[in-house]
């Protein structure tokens, strides 16, 4: 089984320097082992805790997370982002086992960058005020992105 998110934006323009954003945020975060594959329509970014291990050694148990990110309007997922104008603009294609390294990124992004939201394929979108109570939680939920934002709104 594979969990895919998004990190959806309003597009105003082409932006040849979004996958900057992203490496700013994971350069905060002290993921330093970053190889970027550069392409026409974006970038793939990929990253690992660092330790003594060669990036793709086979024996490293650091988990490689890959990021994409576009450049232009790649992919308007609901009716509801599509209403709003959100396209994805940062897409995780693989986050189980990572939520909570995920969490982290998606809670500086939105710290910086507070009109996104954050699309999970099985139809959940959190917003700010949603990242914020799951990672400000003593303990956050490793499980956070298989529940309902709802979940995490206090009443």
């Amino acid at each position: 089984m594979i969990c895919e998110g998004r990190i959806l934006e309003k597009f105003e323009r082409k932006n040849i320097a979004v996958d900057f954003r992203m490496l700013k945020i994971l350069d905060a975060m002290n993921y330093h082992r970053i190889v970027t594959i550069y392409k026409s329509d974006g970038s793939l970014i990929l990253f690992k805790e660092d330790n003594e291990y060669d990036f793709f050694d086979e024996e490293d148990p650091a988990p490689m997370i890959q990021i994409y990110a576009y450049l232009g309007i790649k992919e308007v997922f609901t009716r509801k982002s599509r209403k709003n104008e959100l396209v994805t603009f940062f897409r995780f294609p693989d986050m189980i086992g990572k939520e909570l390294i995920i969490l982290e990124i998606v809670h500086r992004y939105m710290g910086k960058y507070p009109n996104t939201a954050f699309y999970v394929d099985n139809g959940y979108t959190f917003r700010k005020h949603h990242i914020d109570a799951i990672y400000n939680m003593p303990e956050p939920d490793a499980e956070w992105i298989y529940k309902s934002p709802d979940t995490y709104i206090k009443g």
